[in-house]
């Protein structure tokens, strides 16, 4: 590649990801990671987009950090800053860690040392001490070698002293420098875009359809059986493999999923298939999944008691709410989300021998998407779903998560979660198909929809009995979940109520992020949608060769 770039752009950036690598320290790239290292070296300006840029560990934010650093000392400093390192930024980041040694704070601070034109005006005063240029952002110069003592006391002053609820370097780093966060609720506050409140069903205290057992769907003695078997399944594969324990959460969400994606695993796993799913790729990466006698006498009682169940009562919900309930669903148009095509394609399915000659669309990944009309099933590019869906000739479409980003689904007006992940943002991305810039609702529907086991409760019941306490607020459902609950969390009940309290109570605190960035918002200076100015080519070059918040000494408005 021997191009070079004025400004690359790069949407949905998180699927630019590494995974862990057990021979090394490094992460591996995946091939769009690799690809924008190249890139980004050869680029003046990068800008990635995403809503989601921790999937699955905070390691995957550092692979994104580390492409807007190639070639730029200001963003992560250079090969020896100890902000290239997530094991060691984290903890400072977010206070569980506090620097209180002049020797490592100088450190911190020198690897980068930001412009002088940052909030703190340390930055410049240390940047004048040692005498480092303008265009220059890691020094070498040790803090024991600062003649100046007004610059060493006030630097122990402003970094070393405690001041308000954040820490100096939980308010000075390069993710709040280098991450701009636009939470939806702030820009609802400030007018720039409408308020849709989200409606969350079952509703508490109204009429429960008969299917439903307090929040989640009354299942049968077979799914009980077929849920003690997999976990039967795991605990016997973890004698002998270490990655049973992210096989037991993927066998029983997909079990909870459906009973059709439950049946499907067990069986493409007991006959070598391998699994269409990208976070066991990154997580099993070249570990061969192989049975035993044991593991396989578990794996076909999952098979043997799904197989000749004639229902599954997530079906008969979703049907409830679509076409039976006094105010239907589907004159409103609906999604269904799973996050499994297993699932996907069983609704599909279901649902064009139970409504036909209604178009449903699925909506899933390359080669995988397209159309039921009374039973037959029509491959279609998913732009073709999009355009159908915007001239409102579909009115439901089922949906997996790795294809909802960039989705824009804003004339449905409600959504079905067929499934739960355990992981929060998923959630705020599912609804934000809908909740989005020409939604004709005044308010948006939701169902979550979860199976009540018989004999005991599901991993989905309890995490779900969690997270519906935070879900109250109906403008900022999301407001008061992490982004991601880990595996371990779920173990016991008191430490995921633990978590999940420690997360809410950080959240009510000073953020780093509102400090710097929720003053500015609206824009300020000349708006684009207002100018009258015809640009020549060249003028549109020089623009957008000039770094962020350059302005040229003619630009400059004098006050009246």
């Amino acid at each position: 590649m021997s191009k070079s770039f004025g400004m690359v752009i790069l949407d949905e950036a998180h699927r630019a990801r590494g995974k862990d690598d057990m021979d090394t320290d490094e992460r591996s790239p995946n091939n769009l990671l690799s690809f924008m290292h190249e890139v980004a070296k050869r680029a003046r300006h990068v800008l990635l987009g995403t809503a989601t840029p921790v999937q699955t560990d905070v390691e995957d934010l550092w692979d994104l950090l580390k492409v807007l650093g190639m070639g730029a000392e200001h963003v992560l400093g250079d090969a020896w800053s100890d902000w290239r390192s997530a094991e060691k930024s984290v903890p400072v980041i977010s206070g569980k860690r506090q620097v209180t040694e002049e020797r490592e704070a100088w450190g911190l601070f020198r690897n980068p040392l930001p412009a002088a034109a940052e909030t703190e005006v340390i930055f410049g005063h240390m940047r004048d001490a040692i005498a480092l240029p303008k265009n220059r952002f890691v020094s070498s110069v040790a803090f024991s070698d600062i003649d100046d003592q007004f610059y060493r006391d006030q630097f122990v002053d402003d970094v070393l002293t405690p001041r308000g609820s954040l820490g100096f370097f939980q308010r000075n780093n390069p993710v709040v420098r280098h991450v701009v966060l636009r939470k939806r609720s702030t820009l609802e506050e400030l007018g720039l875009i409408p308020r849709i409140p989200v409606d969350i069903h079952p509703l508490p205290g109204a009429h429960m359809p008969p299917m439903f057992d307090g929040l989640g769907l009354r299942t049968s003695s077979a799914f009980d059986a077929a849920y003690q078997a997999a976990e039967k399944f795991t605990r016997a594969l973890s004698k002998r493999k270490k990655s049973a324990g992210f096989m037991r959460s993927l066998m029983l969400q997909r079990l909870c999923s459906s009973y059709a994606s439950g049946l499907a695993t067990a069986e493409k796993l007991l006959s070598g298939r391998v699994l269409d799913d990208e976070e066991m790729q990154l997580e099993l990466g070249d570990e061969h999944l192989d049975f035993v006698d044991e593991e396989v006498r578990h794996l076909q009682a999952i098979i043997d008691v799904l197989s000749p169940h004639p229902t599954d009562p997530k079906l008969d919900a979703v049907l409830y709410y679509l076409l039976e309930r006094p105010d239907p669903w589907l004159p409103k148009g609906c999604i269904v989300f799973s996050q499994y095509f297993d699932t996907a394609k069983w609704v599909g399915e279901a649902l064009t021998q139970r409504i036909p000659g209604e178009p449903i669309a699925v909506y899933a990944g390359a080669g995988k998407s397209g159309m039921y009309i009374s039973g037959e099933w029509k491959s279609v590019e998913r732009e073709q779903i999009k355009r159908a869906v915007r001239e409102r000739t579909i009115r439901l479409v089922v949906a997996t998560d790795a294809a909802c980003e960039g989705l824009n689904l804003q004339t449905l007006g409600t959504l079905i979660n067929i499934d739960l992940p355990w992981n929060p943002s998923r959630l705020e991305q599912r609804i934000g198909r809908i909740k989005r810039f020409g939604q004709r609702r005044d308010r948006v529907d939701m169902l979550n929809l979860l199976y009540h086991g018989v004999a005991q409760q599901t991993v989905d019941e309890k995490v779900y009995a969690k997270l519906s306490e935070r879900m109250r607020n109906r403008f900022d459902i999301f407001g008061t979940l992490p982004d991601v609950i880990d595996d371990d969390w779920i173990e016991d009940e008191e430490q995921l109520e633990e978590r999940l309290r420690e997360y809410t109570d950080r959240r009510k605190r000073a953020n780093a992020f509102d400090l710097r960035y929720a003053g500015d918002v609206t824009p300020k200076g000349e708006r684009w949608e207002l100018c009258e100015k015809v640009l020549a080519r060249h003028d549109v070059k020089q623009r957008l060769s000039r770094g962020w918040g350059e302005r040229n000494h003619s630009e400059v408005v004098l006050p009246a």
